[in-house]
């Protein structure tokens, strides 16, 4: 049991002597210390009250200050870091898309007779139509700001055939474990993002790229596979340690950077505006994996790759021209995307007459079986 509370050891009187606990201090008194700041603040209060609060705060302070300097010193440190944030440039950003999106429409393209595509999901809250515009436009702010250099690779023991060997073992990964489409983009971005400014031994160059899809799996999967399966598909040549150690140096080379967009997404907005059909839209899921094993394709940024893959199925099929609605949507004319058009046509060839990337054959199998009118 405590002690009964006398004069001798009250509360006050062991403030004086200095010998109460920090947490049993006076403290401030609520109204005091308020962070509301105004003109008529505490104007109805008289003065005297204001007065003694004053002298109270002081006498609980003085003594506190004495009794323990260094942890008063401590706790002032850490309240002067913190300071009061002030306006940033995204919200400067963010008025300045608001004046944006309430300016006038231009007259010339009042002219044009283009759909709004974006109308019919109005009352569908998931499709955020209002917004979808400035999302593909920050989209395409992140492929700028991540990109990755052309040619990276010049000067390192791993080459582009090696990275082509390595992404086509990563399908067959992909396959295995079920993954997503956008699992293996975001693998392909990650090592790409790795390699060109960390260049390592061939030998690592396998760990470098199942580190890279079990970072890509715990990203865009529900359930991704456990450190152990992938260090089972390595059959046994890099250990969980070495998967895990070599997931520390990718993530602090890369900032914890990983919001690098996937073709995947502008191949959706692309499909929408065309109004492609099951079969052009799997073709281009094809094509743009094909893309992803060609060395000279690395910097061309996903929107123009995912837009490029589309409208070359469009060609091959049959389906149609590019159109004024996907130009303007898309943001790309049809002489842009012509370059980016044949080199995956002739990566497409390659893939069909080498025999040392397997998977993507066999997917190649796969894909003209299912489209029986596609002329290749």
């Amino acid at each position: 049991m405590s002690p009964p509370v006398t004069r001798a050891n009250s509360r006050h009187a062991l403030v004086q002597k200095a010998e109460v606990p920090y947490l049993l201090r006076s403290r401030v008194p609520l109204g005091n210390a308020s962070n509301v700041i105004g003109v008529n603040r505490g104007a109805d209060v008289p003065k005297r009250q204001k007065a003694a609060r004053v002298k109270q705060n002081a006498k609980a302070k003085r003594p506190a200050a004495k009794a323990h300097p260094t942890e008063n010193e401590s706790i002032s440190e850490v309240c002067d870091s913190v300071k009061p944030v002030p306006y940033t440039d995204v919200c400067q950003d963010s008025e300045h898309l608001q004046k944006q999106t309430d300016a006038p429409q231009a007259f010339s393209s009042l002219l044009l007779n283009i759909p709004d595509v974006d109308s019919a999901d109005a009352g569908d809250a998931q499709m955020c139509s209002e917004y979808v515009r400035d999302i593909y436009a920050y989209l395409q702010q992140l492929e700028v700001s991540m990109a990755i250099r052309p040619r990276y690779l010049e000067g390192q023991e791993v080459s582009g055939d090696m990275r082509a060997v390595a992404i086509d073992w990563l399908m067959q990964v992909q396959r295995e474990f079920k993954l997503r489409q956008e699992t293996l983009f975001m693998t392909v971005s990650i090592t790409d993002g790795f390699l060109q400014n960390n260049p390592v031994p061939k030998k690592y160059l396998q760990l470098v790229c199942v580190t890279a899809m079990l970072i890509a799996s715990k990203y865009e999967e529900i359930y991704p596979p456990t450190v152990g399966d992938f260090a089972f598909v390595t059959d046994g040549a890099y250990t969980c340690g070495d998967i895990r150690r070599m997931e520390r140096i990718i993530l602090k080379r890369l900032n914890y950077s990983l919001g690098r967009p996937v073709p995947t997404h502008f191949l959706q907005r692309a499909c929408k505006v065309g109004q492609a059909s099951p079969r052009e839209r799997e073709l281009a899921s094809f094509l743009m994996e094909v893309a992803v094993l060609d060395y000279d394709l690395v910097h061309v940024p996903p929107s123009l790759m995912a837009t490029a893959t589309f409208a070359a199925s469009l060609r091959i099929l049959g389906s149609g021209q590019w159109s004024e609605s996907l130009e303007r949507y898309t943001g790309y004319s049809e002489e842009t995307l012509a370059p980016v058009m044949q080199a995956v046509i002739r990566m497409l060839e390659k893939v069909t007459d080498q025999c040392k990337l397997q998977e993507i054959k066999t997917k190649y199998v796969e894909i003209s079986s299912k489209i029986r009118k596609v002329d290749f």
